[in-house]
């Protein structure tokens, strides 16, 4: 038996589609495949090339969500940003981890601010990420986090010049970065 992993991809009416939808381009089919007329896809573990087959055929499979962080150019109020990503996206950007700090460097460095805000907020004593993630990466300009900051002073934003996170004044109007995932 061939010990493989579906990935989702269907095509109907001669067209091959992932499941969210989209049009499946530069897909990397094994040799002498697709064979069939319409069906489904799988990943071959061991060739790691498309094959299809019969959408009722059982395989392992595996989920993925994908995440992106998007640089919104306008400028907003700390809140405004928090509103914006939420309504149009899914949160502003959490950078709780070196991976996603690198992540999201690229998009934050092309702003024509010189601060981004991020996910950072002081409340009730407390600096966290809006998310719910821990705060354990610290890359805060002065090695640690302002443990009383001033009462105007209670955001979090990342300097593009220095890459390192800073408080800034909440009703500051600068660009912001959301973050954005999908399954």
């Amino acid at each position: 038996s061939l010990s493989s992993f579906t990935q989702s991809m269907m095509k109907k009416s001669g067209v091959w589609k992932w499941s969210g939808g989209e049009i499946a381009t530069q897909i990397s089919w094994d040799t002498d495949q697709p064979d069939k007329i319409d069906g489904c896809a799988f990943i071959h573990k061991g060739l790691k090339k498309l094959h299809d087959a019969e959408c009722t055929a059982k395989y392992a499979f595996f989920c993925m969500t994908v995440s992106e962080f998007l640089l919104v150019r306008q400028k907003e109020t700390w809140d405004g940003a928090l509103e914006y990503c939420r309504t149009h996206y899914n949160d502003l950007a959490s950078l709780s981890t070196i991976n996603r700090m690198h992540s999201a460097l690229p998009e934050m460095t092309r702003t024509e601010t010189e601060y981004v805000w991020t996910g950072l907020r002081f409340l009730a004593g407390d600096w966290f990420w809006v998310n719910g993630d821990d705060l354990d990466n610290i890359a805060w300009y002065q090695r640690r986090l302002p443990q009383c900051p001033d009462r105007d002073l209670r955001c979090g934003a990342l300097d593009k010049q220095t890459k390192l996170w800073t408080h800034r004044n909440c009703e500051e109007k600068l660009s912001f970065v959301c973050f954005f995932f999908f399954f």
